[in-house]
Order: C-alpha cells, then structure tokens, then sequence
C-alpha cells in the first residue's frame, strides 16, 4: 500500500565546486510532491549551479518525476548554471528517459564520477536539440560574383 513505502530520499553534498542531488527510492504521482519541495529547497541555497541529478538509487520513476526534473532544469538553465542527470545504461529512469524523449532534452552521464568530471572542466554545455532549432542559422559570408560591381 502507499501508506507503507518509505519517502524517497535527497541526498545532497558538494564535490569541489560541484552540488550533487542523489534521488533515492520511489519517485510517482504520491511521493513526487514532496521530492520537488526537496529540490526547490536546495536550488535556493546553491550560489554556483554546476548541479548533478543522480538516478542511480530510483527504483520507479513516473512521468510525473520527470516532469520535476524538467522543471529544475529550466531553473537552473534561467540561472545561467548546468544540470547533468546521471542515468544507468540499465534500469526504469533510463527506460522511461527514453521513451519520452527525454534524452534529448538533458546532459545525460552514465555514472557519477563522469558527470562531475564533466562540471568540473567547466566546458560550456553542449546545445540541446531544442536549443539549436532556436539558434538562428550562421550568415554565410558575402561573395563576389563573377561580372559583377566588384569586378568592375
């Protein structure tokens, strides 16, 4: 029963100038509500937001769960920080990442370590798909033609 399960943990600690969120447990339409006030929270408290979102220790993950995720990832992103979300080759979150699409729509890492690698150098973030539709196309430089004022 709903009543029986344990609420799903937030872990959090830094990793030098990186905040790790480890999420652990259940995260459904009953438990997400109090995993977001959890999140909000610690979104508040950070000052430099290199964030990693670690899925490893989720055991169920509802849509609902993903769609905190997305919102995070907008806050953070309005914020001027970067949000990596560490999903396992293997497993529900990745499965459900999938299937809606959402790999697309995250910096995604197998593994801890990797993504706070990644943080720390620091490099700028890859654009997302939806980023590049709304960059505008590069100008190609003008050309002369051949008999034309130029040539003149």
């Amino acid at each position: 029963m709903p009543g029986d399960r344990s609420a799903p943990q937030v872990q959090s600690w830094r990793v030098g100038p990186v905040r790790v969120l480890r999420l652990v447990g259940e995260l459904d339409a009953v438990t997400v509500p109090d995993v977001a006030v959890k999140l909000d929270e610690a979104l508040l408290t950070f000052e430099d937001l290199l964030l990693v979102v670690d899925l490893t220790q989720v055991t169920f993950i509802a849509s609902v769960g993903v769609g905190v995720l997305v919102r995070m990832r907008q806050n953070v992103q309005r914020r001027q920080g970067r949000l990596i979300v560490v999903l396992p080759a293997q497993g529900r979150a990745r499965r459900l990442f999938e299937l809606m699409r959402m790999v697309d729509h995250f910096e995604v890492r197998l593994t801890l370590p990797e993504a706070v690698r990644a943080l720390r150098q620091r490099r700028p973030r890859p654009l997302l798909p939806e980023e590049m539709r709304m960059a505008p196309e590069p100008t190609p430089p003008p050309t002369s033609i051949p008999g034309g004022p130029a040539d003149r």
